[in-house]
């Protein structure tokens, strides 16, 4: 069942759901001791309402908890789960498993070359994070890899990664100094493939929505820690905590497993929520993270914090957007013009501070280097042909470049 806006002034949504979308909540993260009981009664309730099993698989497919949610399910007791769905539950969570493994490969081969290089790099999300979350790096399912590097090591960092056979995926091409330069200042992360490759990699030097102290200050604080061997740069609790909020509101929490990794980080008692927001008001973070807790409140039922003035200044756009991407039975589709527009109106909402990165982006956009090549002297010149060079981009329709500059 998709819910629509309007339908969510309340905190009782969920109850309007589909049985298989709450078992797929319920299962969506793996809940320690003193949370077990709780879960499980959430996973009872849910069959209680008669799940079609089918809407159950896709949801787990699509809220990518293939590992996690056969776990959750196999630990509550007298639950009848029909034969075949257990198959497929269990043949989902191997194969997420095996892709975990595969990607924990990769990045201790990364780590290696960084570490043989005197490059400091910090692992984000994927295998490290499930490890941390649930002592297993299985059971989180994960598209790629994800590692940042400091601003000035990027350079260093592709020159390693090239070495280990990594290659810059399509939307990438030779650019001159200034144009380096400008991708470094508006973009967050460069995309790499293997030849043959199942899994790619993604360089970040910032996250998407840092202000330019913030990324310093995320290394400075930053926990040295050694894994397989190999050592690395591990965010601390209020870092990692901001970062996951931000990134799960930045998409929206359209995947429950989001909210399940903070619904397991909260439960274990592995952040300080009265640090984090403290932290997240004077980084332009408060809003998402306001809407992480109200999600985690409503969806699977924790307390939170003692609100602050500001909570009740949250735009209900943000809590209804959140929802009706949550609880779409599809991926929403991100590629409509009412998607962009109301995607638009929930970023303005989300970082009202940080218009100024908006205006920015407008005079800038990586395919435009490609379309045309000016010399670094004359490189002020790509701001004023800007919606020139859209249109001509536009125009040409077998033109192999898609993407543009975040």
């Amino acid at each position: 069942m998709r819910m629509r806006e309007g339908q969510m002034s309340d905190a009782d949504w969920l109850k309007r759901t589909s049985a298989a979308f709450r078992l797929t909540i319920a299962s969506s993260w793996l809940a320690p001791e003193l949370w077990h009981d709780r879960q499980e009664s959430a996973v009872h309730e849910a069959m209680g309402g008669g799940v079609d099993w089918e809407e159950y698989l896709r949801l787990v497919d699509r809220h990518r908890t293939p590992a996690v949610s056969w776990a959750a399910l196999k630990r509550v007791s007298r639950l009848a789960v029909p034969e075949p769905v257990q198959r497929e539950l269990q043949g989902r969570s191997e194969a997420c498993r095996m892709q975990a493994v595969g990607h924990a490969l990769l990045l201790a081969e990364v780590l290696k070359g960084f570490n043989g290089d005197g490059i400091a790099g910090m692992p984000m999300k994927g295998p490290l994070l499930s490890q941390e979350l649930y002592g297993d790096i299985g059971l989180r399912q994960s598209r790629d890899v994800d590692i940042m590097v400091e601003p000035q090591d990027v350079l260093r960092a592709q020159a390693c990664l090239q070495k280990l056979g990594w290659h810059a995926d399509a939307s990438s091409f030779p650019m001159s100094p200034r144009q380096r330069e400008a991708q470094l200042r508006h973009e967050h992360h460069i995309a790499y493939v293997r030849p043959h490759g199942a899994c790619c990699l993604e360089l970040h030097w910032r996250a998407i929505w840092d202000a330019p102290d913030d990324s310093s200050r995320r290394w400075a604080r930053s926990v040295a820690c050694c894994w397989r061997g190999y050592s690395y740069q591990a965010m601390n609790p209020i870092d990692q905590a901001l970062y996951l909020c931000s990134h799960g509101s930045d998409h929206r929490w359209f995947r429950a497993k989001w909210l399940g990794d903070m619904a397991r980080m909260s439960a274990s008692g592995l952040v300080d929520w009265e640090a984090a927001l403290e932290e997240a008001r004077r980084t332009n973070q408060e809003r998402p993270v306001l809407v992480c807790l109200r999600l985690l409140r409503e969806v699977h039922g924790f307390p939170v914090p003692a609100a602050p003035a500001s909570a009740r200044e949250l735009p209900s756009f943000l809590i209804d957007r959140a929802v009706v991407e949550l609880t779409a039975a599809p991926e929403p589709k991100q590629t409509s013009i009412l998607f962009r527009l109301l995607k638009a109106r929930y970023d303005r909402l989300l970082r009202p501070q940080s218009t100024w990165k908006s205006l920015a982006a407008l005079a800038y956009s990586r395919p435009d280097f490609r379309v045309l090549h000016l010399p670094d002297s004359l490189f002020w010149a790509y701001a004023p042909l800007r919606p020139f060079l859209w249109v001509w981009r536009r125009l040409l329709r077998g033109s192999p470049v898609t993407t543009s500059g975040k």
